[in-house]
């Protein structure tokens, strides 16, 4: 057994980056018993490996330098089982968060996936629609700050000169799951039940106003809300030119909207 053991050894034997140990000394965590003040090479005792291993555990669990060198400094046994048991809550936090973004993946995934495949250009035609629940955002102004923005599919709202965005909590009927927590999330709105006017809109969002106004003039008959729902189905999220974004448009029937 080695008395001594050089940096590139204890490189090897965890896995790391020379530079890793290097930085490590230079910031005092974890420092060589012996330098030669000609070559600078470093040596370290073989008992040091124990030290790394409890620098590299800590690492493995997330925490900081920093927060390693603290706990370094005030080992006991009460210590480290506090500290595990606030890293252990800690995990669980960042667990159920990471759960919810995935289900927001997830749900994201089957509703581009069913739109695609419903998706007729050429079509304008009324459609009855469930109840149907959103994340409201607000203007375009803040709509990249929100992270509801990002995970879930985006609807935008067009009022008159108004224009407002949501996150549609999307939900297939078919799953036994569809009416679950995830989509009554705290704070959400409500898309009324009832019959709306669905055409499609391929193309950039500046343009989406005069496929509105061929979708209106193409059913004079029926009488349409002043609001109009756009879902983007194929978005900047999914393709990079502009000119293949499809965008689903549903304008409620005044009468049961």
């Amino acid at each position: 057994m080695k008395t001594f053991l050089t940096v590139g050894d204890l490189a090897r034997t965890f896995g790391l980056d020379v530079q890793t140990l290097h930085y490590y000394d230079s910031i005092g965590l974890f420092q060589p018993v012996y330098r030669d003040p000609k070559t600078k090479y470093r040596k370290y005792r073989f008992d040091q490996i124990y030290q790394l291993a409890s620098i590299r555990y800590l690492r493995k669990m997330g925490y900081s330098l920093e927060d390693i060198q603290k706990y370094l400094d005030s080992r006991s046994p009460d210590d480290t089982l506090q500290l595990l048991n606030q890293r252990s809550e800690e995990l669980k936090r960042e667990w159920a968060q990471l759960m919810r973004v995935d289900n927001a993946i997830r749900r994201k995934i089957e509703f581009v996936d069913q739109r695609r495949a419903q998706i007729r250009l050429d079509t304008v035609e009324t459609q009855w629609f469930p109840e149907r629940r959103y994340i409201p955002i607000g203007s375009e102004e803040i709509l990249y700050l929100e992270d509801s923005f990002y995970f879930y599919p985006t609807i935008a709202f067009y009022e008159g000169d108004l224009k407002y965005f949501g996150a549609y909590l999307y939900a297939p009927l078919d799953r036994p799951d569809a009416q679950d927590a995830g989509v009554h999330a705290e704070g959400a709105s409500i898309i009324a039940a009832g019959h709306y006017l669905v055409g499609y809109h391929k193309g950039p969002y500046e343009t989406i106003k005069s496929r509105i106004a061929q979708m209106r003039a193409s059913h004079p008959e029926l009488k349409l809300g002043t609001r109009v729902i756009n879902f983007n189905i194929i978005d900047q999220f999914l393709e990079r030119n502009s000119a293949h974004y499809i965008t689903e448009i549903q304008i409620p029937l005044e009468t049961e909207a």
